[in-house]
């Protein structure tokens, strides 16, 4: 069965990444991810209000079996230093979050800010 994760790409805003609500977490790390991904179902929902909004919606697909050590970014930062909102699209409700950390090139950079 092929369950989906979902980007948003908003102007003036960025990307972010959509995670289906999962608000009994098992603890276990696999089962928790595979509950945070849309089904076909959800899709139907999403995809139609996110085109409505003006953003662009990149899907990609995964497999049970693919999933062995991948995390949402939610997941793990709950929040910290993440841009996170909260959405309720046709009753699903869906968590947008994206990391507010430094850029790709200021990370590779050896010199400090100011300096």
């Amino acid at each position: 069965m092929h369950k989906y994760n979902i980007y948003l790409s908003i102007p003036l805003s960025g990307r972010y990444e959509l995670i289906k609500d999962h608000s009994r977490p098992t603890g276990i790390q696999r089962e928790d991810y595979w509950a945070e991904c849309f089904a076909w179902e959800d899709l139907k929902k999403v995809l139609p209000f996110a085109r409505k909004q003006g953003w662009k919606v990149k899907i990609e697909p995964i497999e049970y079996e693919d999933i062995f050590g991948k995390m949402h970014v939610f997941s793990f930062t709950c929040g910290v230093n993440h841009d996170v909102r909260i959405l309720s699209i046709a009753g699903l409700r869906a968590i947008m979050a994206r990391d507010l950390g430094f850029t790709h090139l200021a990370k590779n950079t050896l010199k400090p800010f100011g300096y």
